[in-house]
């Protein structure tokens, strides 16, 4: 019996000793890195989802049928909507952390203009919510989510990555020269 036992325990450890962690994140493509932080010195225009030519918020409001995939998107930040857009708060005074509202205009009020983000975890609200970041009312970002309906409107959820461009207009400059600014982000 105490053989037995022993055997079994011998045979427990041999197994456990065997097995390995498997990783089955997705490898990281010459542009995008494991952690989904991006080269910017790749950003080149607008239009395809990419972090290479992320959509803009006209993009992502025309897109007919949402895709499940995640898409980078750049945009303003320029406020926040507690549990509705028509409670949209553009100021630096907002206090909901739940989401932020993106605009293809750093001067935009106008919800129709915007899209809604989904900010869903504690690191995404630190990270990239109104109240946490005052300092990046208005600026540039550019975030990876995924498109679908957030409150009643076309928005991103889920989002995944994202990095503020400071100082960057994307307004006033064409798609094709934005790597060249990006790089002299300080």
């Amino acid at each position: 019996m105490l053989l037995r036992k022993r055997n079994s325990l011998l045979l427990l450890c041999l197994l456990c000793a065997c097995c390995q962690k498997v990783d089955l994140t997705v490898e990281p493509n010459d542009k995008e890195t494991a952690d989904n932080s991006i080269d910017v010195s790749s950003i080149i225009g607008t239009g395809e989802g990419t972090s290479q030519r992320p959509y803009t918020v006209t993009d992502i409001c025309s897109l007919e049928r949402p895709s499940s995939e995640a898409v980078w998107v750049i945009g303003y930040m320029m406020g926040t909507a507690p549990r509705s857009m028509n409670n949209a708060v553009f100021s630096i005074e907002a206090d909901n952390q739940s989401n932020i509202l993106l605009s293809s205009d750093s001067l935009c009020t106008d919800i129709n203009l915007c899209i809604p983000v989904e900010l869903s975890s504690a690191k995404n609200k630190t990270s990239f919510s109104l109240p946490a970041n005052t300092s990046h009312f208005q600026k540039c970002l550019l975030v990876k989510g995924i498109p679908s309906t957030y409150l009643y409107r076309k928005g991103l959820r889920n989002v995944s990555a994202g990095l503020w461009l400071d100082g960057f207009d994307i307004s006033s400059v064409a798609p094709s020269e934005w790597g060249s600014i990006i790089l002299q982000q300080p």
